[in-house]
């Protein structure tokens, strides 16, 4: 790589390949399997998710959206390069496909573009530097921080929080979908419909874990348009005392 960068491989089910199986039944080892999978994405804070979906292309979608639901990794799929195959995985939201079996100029050509995508949609989001105030909480841009007015603070995923303060920036005013598309994955990138609503779905939860029920209404959907955050914003102190931790 020219580069470098942390890549995790798994499997179709989540199992990481030369990692120890163990006994338990089907539904216990599902369940375990994810839960060792997901630790390893926070623990390791990879660059790119390679997804194996060569052998097990029936749940494929579902297992990225599964990805996608927790972390905003970036996916890059294996997989047989059938057009409709490769359609669906990029509608649910992998940043791209390639062939099986694994060329590794292939690979190697494919992750850095992915990081490449990716750093220009960090450049985007990097123009709003503002930390905000609105509906009884505050967001911290720089940490990717939403802090509660009673002390509550929650750790924001980079897209999440390269979202909301997008959002925060121009409040009532929509932000369409392909604007968001260009925000959270770079110029050019064509990504599914359910890939943008899986982050905002997650933001949305947030508010509301800081803000209550009414938070739920802050994000407006404009129907096959894009969104609009509904909300008074004030901009606050460049270095406030802000929360140390998230909970």
């Amino acid at each position: 790589m020219s580069s470098a960068a942390t890549i995790i491989f798994a499997r179709e089910d989540l199992s990481i390949p030369g990692a120890a199986e163990n006994a338990a039944s089907a539904f216990d080892r599902t369940d375990a399997v994810q839960d060792r999978f997901f630790e390893l994405v926070d623990r390791a804070r990879p660059d790119v998710i390679v997804l194996d979906l060569s052998r097990s292309p029936a749940n494929g979608t579902e297992t990225i959206l599964t990805i996608l639901e927790q972390t905003d990794t970036p996916i890059l799929v294996v997989c047989n390069p059938e057009p409709s195959l490769v359609h669906d995985y990029r509608t649910a939201g992998a940043a791209d496909c390639i062939a099986a079996p694994i060329d590794i100029i292939c690979l190697h050509q494919a992750i850095q573009h992915i990081m490449r995508v990716r750093g220009g949609g960090r450049a985007i989001a990097n123009r709003t530097r503002r930390n905000f105030t609105f509906a009884g909480m505050s967001f911290y841009p720089e940490r990717n921080l939403l802090a509660a007015d009673n002390g509550l603070s929650i750790d924001l995923t980079s897209s999440e929080g390269r979202l909301l303060a997008h959002f925060l920036s121009k409040p009532r005013v929509l932000c369409t979908r392909s604007e968001i598309v260009e925000l959270l994955y770079g110029p050019q990138r064509s990504v599914g419909e359910r890939a943008i609503d899986v982050v905002v779905t997650r933001l949305r939860k947030k508010l509301v874990s800081a803000g209550g029920d009414e938070a739920q209404k802050l994000i407006r959907t404009e129907f096959r348009r894009g969104y609009a955050l509904i909300a008074e914003v004030a901009s606050l102190p460049q270095e406030p005392s802000a929360p140390t931790h998230a909970q």
